[in-house]
């Protein structure tokens, strides 16, 4: 019974679109996990990719970022901005990178630190 209306709405509905994708997949996730803990603090990309900060912390509380590291009045040149907890989001211009060696941090918990390289 509960299949056949099920069937019922889908019909009434029509076909559903395809998907699309947003744009190709970053290559690379990094995950905060614990206040305190990055467990990607080495992290390593080729220049020209791409990184997904993905906050698994629930006692996060406002969440975590993935951001250059800093002095202060310097806008960072790579910047996820604040991840609540149990989302993600792509971190503006990684891609943009040139090789080299990048300190990133929590802009809300200073702990949080690590080192990205773009070879």
């Amino acid at each position: 019974m509960l299949l056949a209306a099920f069937a019922t709405v889908l019909m009434l509905l029509g076909p559903v679109p395809p998907v699309q994708a947003a744009g190709p997949v970053p290559e690379h996730h990094v995950f905060a996990v614990l206040r305190d803990y990055f467990p990607s603090s080495a992290v390593s990309i080729k220049q020209g990719e791409r990184i997904r900060f993905v906050d698994t912390d629930p006692t996060a509380g406002p969440g975590h970022s993935f951001t250059e590291t800093v002095p202060e009045g310097v806008t960072p040149r790579f910047d996820s901005d604040i991840v609540p907890p149990y989302t993600f989001k792509d971190v503006a211009n990684v891609e943009t990178l040139p090789p080299g060696q990048y300190s990133f941090n929590c802009k809300i918990h200073n702990v949080l630190k690590g080192q990205l390289t773009v070879g």
